[in-house]
C-alpha cells in the first residue's frame, strides 16, 4: 500500500519534485516567509497572499502570493468626490506577472514552490517610492535627514 510519502499521482510530493513544477524547496513555513521577506527587501516589491486552496490527501494547502502590482480584477467601489484633484503618486496597479505558488504536503515539513520573477516595472530602488513604509521608518529616515546623512547611504541601509 502506497503512503503519502512514496505517492507518484500527479499533484503528490514526489509527482510536484521529480517533474519540475514546483522547482523550489522549502524546510518548513518558517524558511519560506524568511526567504519572502529577504526577496521583498532585495528588490523592493511586496508580495502579498492571494489565494488559499485546501486539498485532500495528496496535499494540505496550495497559496499563492501575488506581487501588489498586480491587478486585483474587482470593480472600484470609491467615487472620487473632487475630479480636479490628483495624487501625488499614481497607482502602482499594473499587470504584473510576478508570483510564488506554494504547496504544503501532510507527510512532510518541507514546502515545494514555483516562483515567476517576471515584473512589468523596475524594481529596486526605482521601485520605493510606491512602498509602504511604517511610522519607525518613516522616524528614522527623519532623523538621520535631521541629522544632515547623505540620502544615497539612507537607501543603501
Amino acid at each position: 500500500m502506497e503512503t503519502p510519502a512514496t505517492l507518484t499521482r500527479r499533484g503528490s510530493f514526489n509527482y510536484d519534485q521529480e517533474r519540475g513544477e514546483y522547482p523550489m524547496e522549502w524546510s518548513d513555513l518558517t524558511a519560506f516567509n524568511a526567504w519572502c521577506w529577504e526577496e521583498e527587501l532585495h528588490y523592493s516589491i511586496e508580495l502579498i497572499l492571494s489565494v488559499v486552496k485546501h486539498r485532500g490527501p495528496l496535499w494540505t494547502e496550495r497559496r499563492v502570493y501575488l506581487c501588489s502590482h498586480q491587478m486585483s480584477g474587482g470593480q472600484k467601489k470609491y467615487e472620487k468626490k473632487n475630479l480636479g484633484w490628483h495624487h501625488k503618486i499614481n497607482s502602482k496597479k499594473t499587470s504584473c506577472h510576478c508570483c510564488i505558488a506554494i504547496k504544503l504536503y501532510p507527510h512532510t515539513d518541507t514546502i515545494l514552490g514555483n516562483y515567476m520573477n517576471m515584473h512589468v516595472y523596475e524594481i529596486g530602488s526605482a521601485n520605493i517610492a510606491y512602498m509602504w513604509m511604517s511610522g519607525i521608518a518613516h522616524e528614522q529616515i527623519r532623523s538621520m535627514l535631521v541629522q544632515r546623512v547623505d540620502h544615497k547611504e539612507i537607501i543603501c541601509n
